[in-house]
């Protein structure tokens, strides 16, 4: 006897989520005062990075280390930062389209129909952002879709990743 369509105990399960895939869903832009939030626990993430990695430069190369540190200039301090936050954001949001400071927020970084973006975007949203003067292009965008050159350059968006909850009255 051969169990009918659907009554197979071996069989897969279905899910709303794999049907749901192919209907379009409205993106929602994250507002400006979530892009500052996450900005700035991203900012604070990559000094954590910086700061750990002295303190372990410091552990394994000793005295000598912490006296090159003390040794950069101003533009090898920015070079090190520009590093550090390219290679942070670049793999952050190219291999999970988000970051430390999106999870916390409740946003993600879509291409402009709204899919993951490509390996090749987050690299060049990371290179923008060293740009002069990049972070206050969202500060003066549109306050219905803030896009800042990080975001026009390479053809993506920062969106909503939950729905907006509905507060009982």
């Amino acid at each position: 006897m051969t169990p009918s369509d659907g009554d197979n105990p071996y069989e897969s399960p279905r899910s709303a989520i794999a049907e749901a895939a192919d209907t379009a869903v409205a993106l929602v832009p994250a507002t400006k005062l979530r892009r500052f939030v996450h900005w700035l626990v991203d900012r604070i993430v990559v000094v954590g990075i910086i700061f750990l990695a002295m303190v372990a430069a410091g552990v394994v190369g000793g005295e000598e280390v912490l006296d090159w540190a003390e040794r950069l200039t101003w533009w090898q301090d920015q070079l090190i930062g520009f590093a550090v936050t390219i290679a942070y954001y670049t793999l952050m949001e190219g291999t999970t389209g988000t970051t430390i400071g999106k999870l916390l927020t409740g946003t993600r970084v879509v291409d402009e129909a709204g899919r993951r973006i490509s390996f090749l975007q987050a690299s060049l949203r990371s290179l923008s952002r060293v740009v002069p003067f990049e972070a206050f292009s969202v500060l003066f965008a549109d306050d219905e879709d803030p896009r800042g050159w990080h975001d026009r350059w390479p053809k993506t968006r920062v969106v909503r990743s939950r729905r907006p909850v509905a507060l009982p009255a």
